[in-house]
């Protein structure tokens, strides 16, 4: 599965920090992981076409980004009122946000504030 390519445009610039973040403890740079983004954006997001090396970071700190994301449920863990991660169509919303919830749960808190 490709990545979005909008989503990890937004990665590689305005939300570094989750890179960042991401590698943090390890004895991986950012700017490594940063550096296969945007080999991957350059690539239309084809991750057949990264080098071995590459694969491997892009697996370990990208695709968790990008893919499986858990979603924090509605008061916090454990309460997801959807299936535990967070859709493709509002991941960019919730890293833009830092709020990292499913659709299900978006409904839910909406129903409950609303």
């Amino acid at each position: 599965m490709d990545p979005d390519l909008n989503l990890l445009e937004y990665l590689v610039g305005k939300g570094a920090h989750y890179i960042e973040e991401s590698v943090e403890g390890t004895t991986y740079l950012p700017r490594t992981v940063i550096g296969v983004a945007t080999h991957l954006l350059d690539m239309d997001g084809s991750v057949d076409l990264l080098t071995a090396k590459q694969k491997v970071t892009y697996e370990k700190f990208l695709k968790p980004l990008l893919f499986d994301v858990p979603c924090q449920g509605i008061s916090g863990a454990g309460s997801c009122r959807g299936n535990g991660l967070v859709e493709a169509e509002v991941l960019k919303k919730c890293y833009f946000h830092s709020e990292f919830r499913c659709l299900a749960c978006r409904a839910a808190l909406a129903e409950k504030t609303g």
